[in-house]
Order: structure tokens, then sequence, then C-alpha cells
């Protein structure tokens, strides 16, 4: 059989069609691609990273002193290297604060120093059981009376009864909780530091009702010329002295004196001697007050 040959017009037309069609496939399956991208894709949220917040104080500043407690060291040093003899001294702002000292934790027989201690427990123990007015406690004194003698005129009568009262071991423990640690009761014995710590619980009022921290002041500021024979007379009219000594004759001379200038400012000066007598303590009290009045 003859091969027949086809027409030509035929098979280009046949051509045509199937590029046509797959074109059209082309197309479609490119648009179902890319709708099926668009639809796979996820939205990525971002969160913003805080910073943490930190907070700057701002610079404080300390308070200055009240008192130049350098100028006083030079001057409580420069008075002991004149002085012979044994002394003690501590000098400390109202709260305690040490701000020039010597020897201050040196044990000295207290004399009169001792009431210091039995009164401000004497005071307490008044506050907490009270008093009736006018009841005799002794020689037609009351108890209040008797605590403002032991510190203004230094009546032993009554600071005898009171620590009789008190308990010499039991006071001395007591003052132990108080932070006054090397002064004892029953030994009638102190030091410059323990009087001054006494003092300053006085100044804080530590137990005392207002009342009575104002009897106790009192009874230190206002005393006759024989008890003001050593810091007090050191220190000019410009500044008032609170005080209670102690003495043995010549022996000792101790002094514990609140000192307090024009500007209301406060000081606790404490000197324990032994064989230096009064008008070298009158020294320190001029020294020191030349540097609270500056």
């Amino acid at each position: 059989m003859a091969w027949k040959r086809q027409d030509p017009t035929k098979y280009k037309k046949s051509q045509v069609v199937l590029t046509v069609v797959l074109l059209i496939l082309l197309i479609v399956a490119s648009v179902v691609a890319w709708v099926l991208v668009k639809n796979d894709k996820t939205e990525v949220v971002t969160t913003p990273i805080e910073e943490p917040v930190v907070e700057v104080e701002a610079p404080t500043t300390e308070p200055e002193p009240d008192f130049d407690a350098v100028a006083l060291q030079s001057a409580v040093d420069e008075w002991v290297n004149s002085t012979s003899g044994t002394s003690s001294v501590v000098v400390a702002d109202e709260s305690g604060e040490v701000l020039a000292a010597h020897n201050s934790d040196q044990v000295y027989f207290a004399a009169s120093l001792y009431k210091l201690f039995v009164a401000y427990e004497g005071y307490q123990s008044l506050d907490e059981i009270g008093e009736v007015p006018d009841t005799n406690y002794l020689n037609g004194q009351t108890r209040q009376e008797c605590l403002d003698l032991m510190i203004r005129d230094s009546d032993s009568p009554c600071g005898e009864k009171m620590l009789a009262e008190l308990g010499g071991l039991e006071l001395t423990n007591k003052l132990r909780e108080y932070g006054i640690t090397n002064t004892s009761m029953t030994n009638i014995s102190t030091t410059a530091y323990d009087s001054m710590k006494v003092l300053s619980l006085v100044l804080l009022g530590r137990g005392l009702s207002e009342d009575h921290q104002a009897k106790y002041l009192e009874s230190m500021l206002v005393q006759d010329d024989l008890y003001r024979r050593g810091l007090p007379s050191g220190f000019s009219d410009q500044v008032s002295v609170y005080n209670k000594v102690g003495w043995n004759e010549q022996k000792e001379w101790h002094d514990a004196a609140i000192v307090e200038n024009q500007n209301g400012e406060r000081l606790i000066v404490v000197v324990l001697t032994e064989n230096v007598g009064t008008t070298k303590i009158k020294e320190l009290a001029a020294s020191v007050e030349s540097v609270i009045t500056e």
C-alpha cells in the first residue's frame, strides 16, 4: 500500500492548538501556585523588646557634723600631753557618737559619779511606780526630792539608800543592757565612756518621761559653786553647762558634763582623773569651747 502524504496545513493547525492548550495549562498552574503560596504565608508579629528602666537615685550629701571632730581630738591630745597624772577624756555628740577620746575605757573609782547611774534608773522606776505627793522617802524628803538632791547637791544618804534599794548587782546588770559595760555598782567604778553613755541616754530621753528628763537636767544645771570648780569654771557664759562631779579629796576629780552653745548644739564632755586637779580640768573646758564656738 502506498504511503499517503498528509496535508501540511492540518498539521500546523494541530500544533497551534496544542501550544495554546499548553500555555493555558501553564497559566492556570501558575495562578494556582501563586494562590497556594499566598495562603501559606504566616504573618510574623514582632514584639518590641522593652529596655529595663533603671532608676538613678539622686546623689545624696551627708549632713555636716555640728562639731569638728578633728579639731576636738587635737584639743584633747594637746591637753593630755600637757597634763601630768592619769586622765581619761571622752567628747561625744548627744547621740553618744564619740568625736574625741583618750583612755576612754580605763576604769576608775567612780566616787559620786555613781549617782548619775542611780538617778537614771531611779527616775525610770519612778515613772513606772509613780509616787503619792508628800510621801516621805528619807529624812522628810520624797523620792523625787532625793533624786534631785543626789545630783544637785551630791546628797549621799539619798544616793546610798536608792542604790541599796535598786541593788548593786542588779543595777550593774541593768546598765549592761544599755551598753554601759565597764561600770560596776558593787565596786563603785566606771569609765569615761560609760559616764558619757548615761548622759547620752538622759539627753535622748530613753526610758524617761519628758517631765523627769527635764528634772534630771535641771538638777545638773543649777548647783552650788562647790560642784562647779572643774569643767563649768572653764567655759564662758556663752555656754550652758549641766554637770555632775565625783571626787575623793585631791586624788580623784571626775567631771561629767553636757555643754550647750548659743546655737542650741549639745556636746557631752567627760573627764576622769587621778592626781590632776581642777585647774587642768578647767583648761580642758576652755580648749573644747574654742572649737565649738568658732
